[in-house]
């Protein structure tokens, strides 16, 4: 009986692992059918960002997105370096590097300064172009010149008029309208603008993509969908209400049809090797490299504080505050420079102070910003990077500051000459019109 009983209960054993294995079998083919049936095999999904401008931090992030999602592709819409140095395009190079996706681009008025329209060329092609992937057509074309030549624009007409896929996307770096009122941050050109927005309707383009202006817009005029995304590390340009936001987009193409959304970015995080230069709705992330790059000036140089006595006694090596800001198309005489700390603190430079006539001159010298104290550079510099003046005797007194200070500036607000020698330089601000 033991033997039969035991048999029993073996069967029992057996017939339970039966059931349990019919009962997976079945809840497997279930949630196999349900997984198969929800994806969607004419789906199409890519990333699409712009205007990180020297800031790596925002496309790193967008990088390992791509490399955790696997998107079909990533778009930059343009303004990838701060003013085309070869450095700066190393830089975008080593970010994207551990990136399996297709990445594309198109160049910014940022990337084609200095020569950078070669070494754009060189690093990702030619700047206009299309392809096809699945249903959809894929257009870029170049605007980093504030307009379009004919020749551009006959290929884009040509190409978007001839292609005959369910989608159009179109990708370029300066939009043909900005959709800010009162406010044209936009192509130079409001002919060729124009003329861009007709083709587009007529060429039943779905989305156009853009960059250039510094904030998330999304919206339609006469059928054609216009997408900015200029939030991928310059300085945004609209409240965050209004759509200034650090970002980039997700597109989905699906049976169910379009999808795009922002998906935010971090606010970027400026260490003490880089600074940002503001002007004009344009700023730009420079590095320790870049600054490095203009004509650098050395000498020796102190100051006289608001008790007399003389601190900052060594040799400086740095930039002139004029090269800098020639960068974002100098200063006019009716403008000031702001110079931020990260402390917070701030003076107001006239235009005299940056491009000194004789007399100032004589007073103040080159008026620079250092990287290097007595041989230690930034980071390792702890008052660096700072702003210093550079008179021909070395010693920038309180008679000089005076000397050099414009109405409601520097020792007419606070009588020391140490004040202008802002430590811990953060951001160079043009201000004014």
């Amino acid at each position: 009986m033991l033997y039969s009983g035991d048999i029993r209960v073996m069967n029992r054993k057996n017939l339970a692992i039966i059931t349990i294995g019919i009962l997976l079998t079945v809840s497997l083919s279930v949630s196999a059918l349900w997984y198969f049936d929800s994806m969607d095999s004419d789906s199409l999904t890519f990333y699409v960002l712009g205007d990180s401008q020297g800031y790596q931090g925002g496309l790193a992030k967008v990088v390992a997105a791509a490399n955790e999602n696997n998107p079909s592709m990533v778009f930059h819409c343009g303004d990838l370096t701060p003013f085309g140095q070869e450095s700066q395009y190393q830089d975008v190079l080593d970010t994207i590097s551990g990136m399996t996706t297709p990445f594309y681009t198109t160049p910014g008025n940022h990337d084609i300064r200095l020569d950078g329209r070669t070494r754009y060329t060189e690093h990702f092609g030619e700047s206009s172009y299309s392809f096809d992937l699945d249903s959809a057509h894929f257009s870029v074309f170049d605007t980093s010149e504030g307009d379009v030549d004919d020749e551009t624009y006959q290929w884009l007409e040509n190409d978007l008029l001839n292609t005959d896929t369910e989608w159009k996307f179109v990708f370029t770096h300066i939009p043909p309208f900005n959709p800010r009122s009162g406010e044209n941050h936009t192509l130079q050109n409001s002919t060729t603008a124009s003329r861009l927005m007709t083709l587009f309707e007529q060429a039943n383009v779905n989305v156009v993509f853009s960059g250039h202006i510094h904030m998330f817009s999304d919206i339609i005029v006469n059928g054609v969908r216009y997408v900015i995304t200029g939030g991928a590390g310059a300085s945004l340009a609209a409240s965050e209400e209004d759509g200034g936001i650090y970002h980039y987009v997700t597109v989905k193409i699906s049976s169910t049809g379009l999808e795009i959304e922002p998906v935010l970015l971090g606010t970027p995080s400026i260490d003490r090797s880089h600074i940002l230069l503001k002007a004009n709705e344009e700023d730009i992330t420079l590095s320790l490299d870049d600054l490095s790059s203009l004509t650098q000036v050395t000498g020796f140089s102190s100051f006289e504080n608001q008790l007399g006595n003389w601190r900052g006694k060594g040799d400086y090596v740095g930039v002139l505050v004029s090269d800098i800001v020639e960068i974002v198309g100098g200063l006019s005489e009716s403008q000031n420079l702001r110079i931020i700390s990260s402390d917070g603190f701030e003076q107001t430079f006239s235009y005299a102070n940056v491009y000194p006539n004789s007399s100032w001159y004589e007073y103040q010298g080159d008026m620079i910003l250092a990287f290097q104290y007595n041989e230690t550079s930034v980071p390792n510099w702890a008052d660096g990077m700072r702003i210093i003046m550079m008179p021909a005797d070395g010693a920038y007194s309180g008679v000089d500051c005076l000397a050099t200070s414009a109405p409601g500036q520097g020792w007419n607000v606070y009588p020391s000459a140490g004040a202008r020698w802002v430590r811990y330089v953060s951001v160079i601000e043009v201000i004014g019109s």
